[in-house]
């Protein structure tokens, strides 16, 4: 797959989670999914990007009380950090364009 078509299935995903249309575990589930069975050579501001995500996404804690005792991000931290990575990704996709 070429990295453009593979950066629109990242930005469709992470979209549907800042937009609210998806919750934070559903997220998690697809994000982490998504990565790590990721074939596509990504240029490095890309990956960066994404890898940073991957490391929030990892950092995401659902239940509070693990949270309160292990720390990690709460839905709203994370939804935070993915529409920062959104809004640079559509940056980056828009000067490709």
């Amino acid at each position: 797959m070429d990295s453009h078509r593979a950066l629109a299935g990242y930005t469709e995903l992470i979209s549907r989670f800042v937009d609210d249309r998806i919750s934070a575990q559903e997220f998690e589930s697809s994000y982490l999914r998504m990565f790590k069975n990721e074939k596509t050579r990504f240029p490095v501001d890309v990956f960066d990007l994404l890898d940073g995500l991957f490391a929030d996404v990892d950092d995401y804690v659902a239940d509070p009380d693990l949270r309160n005792d292990a720390g990690g991000l709460d839905d709203e931290q994370l939804r935070t950090r993915a529409r920062r990575v959104y809004d640079r990704l559509r940056s980056i996709r828009d000067s490709l364009d």
